[in-house]
C-alpha cells in the first residue's frame, strides 16, 4: 500500500501546479481535494547527520502530534531508490528520503509549539536538509 502511495504522490508532485492559495487572514487555504492533503518532502541526510538521527526526529515528530491529541494524520518516510554504479540494478539511497505528512492538522501561527516541538525540529536540523517540499492532493489512503 505504501508503495502505491509513494508512486501516486510522485505522480502528483510531477503534475501538480501551485496547490495553495492565500486565505483572507493570511493563512494558506487548500483548494478542493477529493483525496488527502499531504506535505511531501525530499530530504537529504546532511554530511554531519545520520539516517538513524533523521528517523529518530521523524518518530519524535509523530509522537508530538499523538501526545497533543492529533490522531488522524500519518507521518512516515521512505528511502529513495537510486542506480547502483556499474550495475543494472537499483539500491536504497543512504542519503535521500521522501517524507510524507498525510492529513497534517492546521496549526495557526505557533500554536502548540513547546519544548518537545523544538526538540524534534532540532533533531531534523542536526541530521537533514530539506531539498524540496510540496503540498499535494493524493488519493485517499483509507
Amino acid at each position: 500500500m505504501r508503495g502505491t502511495c509513494v508512486l501516486m504522490a510522485l505522480f502528483g508532485i510531477l503534475h501538480a501546479g501551485p496547490l495553495l492559495a492565500q486565505g483572507a487572514r493570511g493563512e494558506l487555504a487548500a483548494p478542493a481535494c477529493d483525496g488527502d492533503i499531504a506535505n511531501v518532502r525530499l530530504t537529504e541526510i546532511s554530511p554531519t547527520g545520520t539516517m538513524a538521527g533523521y528517523l529518530k526526529a521523524l518518530d519524535a515528530h509523530r509522537a508530538w502530534y499523538r501526545a497533543h491529541g492529533f490522531t488522524n494524520n500519518e507521518i512516515f518516510a521512505t528511502r529513495v531508490m537510486v542506480p547502483e554504479p556499474g550495475t543494472n540494478t537499483l539500491k536504497y539511497s543512504d542519503t535521500q528520503v521522501l517524507a510524507f505528512h498525510i492529513r497534517p492538522p492546521y496549526m495557526p501561527g505557533s500554536t502548540g509549539h513547546d519544548a518537545a516541538w523544538d526538540a524534534f525540529h532540532q533533531l531534523y536540523r542536526e541530521n537533514s536538509i530539506i531539498k524540496t517540499s510540496y503540498n499535494i492532493c493524493m488519493p485517499k489512503t483509507r
